[in-house]
């Protein structure tokens, strides 16, 4: 039986209710007992002091036998199938990272235009736009998670683990996709005339009464 896999805590973000689930629950490895690999390496040791060579021959074949078993315990083709899926999922995130930096940097015509002309607030960071500061905040926390996400994926994992892996995986993809829509969104409505250090309350679109 696999460990239960904890339920992930979640970390609260600025201008929005909703929580988001965090790794911090699969930064430790799974936990795997060691009194039977002790046991077997006793085993091992007594046959070739009791049967010298056809106990050294057997013990050799006893150790290959389980690592080969914690090899394919490991490689699974249930564990590869969620590790492709997490890897898809992050890559839905890195995918919404790269729009930014085009956004950011690209010096297409295009790209220049809306960083300029239609959107100019969305590449200040400081703008007070609620939706656009959220975009930030999960921009920046991507960036993180994407980073422990990698290293994690490195270690083994249990399939509970790599499932609850994939949920946090697709919240975070699913998140940063909305705040970046939402802050695109509130950037094209702010417009060409966006003054950084203007009043946001004093915009005519924060009204929603018009």
């Amino acid at each position: 039986m696999f460990p239960r896999c904890p339920i992930p805590p979640i970390t609260q973000q600025p201008g929005r209710t909703s929580l988001m689930p965090d790794l911090a629950p699969y930064e430790q490895g799974p936990q795997t007992p060691r009194w039977p690999f002790v046991v077997i390496g006793l085993c091992c040791l007594v046959l070739v002091v009791w049967l010298k060579l056809p106990g050294l021959i057997l013990a050799g074949l006893i150790i290959a036998t389980v690592f080969s078993i914690r090899q394919m315990r490991t490689h699974s083709p249930e564990i590869s199938s969620l590790v492709t899926s997490i890897q898809l999922s992050a890559d839905e995130i890195r995918d919404v990272q790269e729009e930014w930096e085009t956004f950011l940097n690209d010096p297409s015509a295009n790209a220049l235009a809306d960083r300029t002309l239609f959107r100019p607030a969305l590449a200040d960071p400081d703008c007070a736009d609620p939706d656009i500061q959220r975009f930030h905040f999960v921009l920046n926390s991507a960036r993180r998670f994407i980073r422990r996400l990698e290293a994690r994926l490195q270690g083994e994992l249990t399939v509970p683990q790599l499932e609850g892996i994939l949920k946090v995986t697709d919240a975070r993809a699913l998140d940063l996709r909305e705040s970046w829509l939402a802050a695109r969104r509130a950037a094209h409505l702010l417009g060409t005339d966006y003054d950084p250090d203007s009043d946001p309350d004093s915009n005519p679109h924060s009204d929603t009464g018009h």
